[in-house]
């Protein structure tokens, strides 16, 4: 009995290297690189146009309100291709695309 003790002891012993040699060299996958936004798309919107306190007339109003859609619309288009950024860099490190 001593002996079949003794010899099942000896072959887990002899087993046990076999087994850190096949897992030596398994190693983690690589980090994933995020890339970063184009910084065009990153800066703040235009603010809206101080008109102060002074009455303004028809054709100034206008032309403040025209400035302020063409940044209202730049501002969007920035930020909703930015949106696009991240919506597609997330899907690639989730591998769905």
């Amino acid at each position: 009995m001593k002996l079949i003790k003794t010899l099942t002891l000896a072959s887990l012993l002899l087993a046990l290297p076999a087994c850190s040699a096949s897992t030596r060299f398994v190693s983690p996958p690589p980090t994933p690189q995020l890339a970063r936004p184009d910084s065009a798309l990153t800066k703040d919107c235009d603010r809206p146009v101080d008109v102060g306190d002074k009455p303004l007339s028809q054709e100034e109003t206008e032309n403040l309100w025209v400035k302020d859609r063409g940044a209202l619309v730049a501002c969007r288009r920035s930020k909703t291709a930015l949106r696009d950024f991240y919506a597609d860099r997330d899907s690639r490190l989730a591998g769905q695309k």
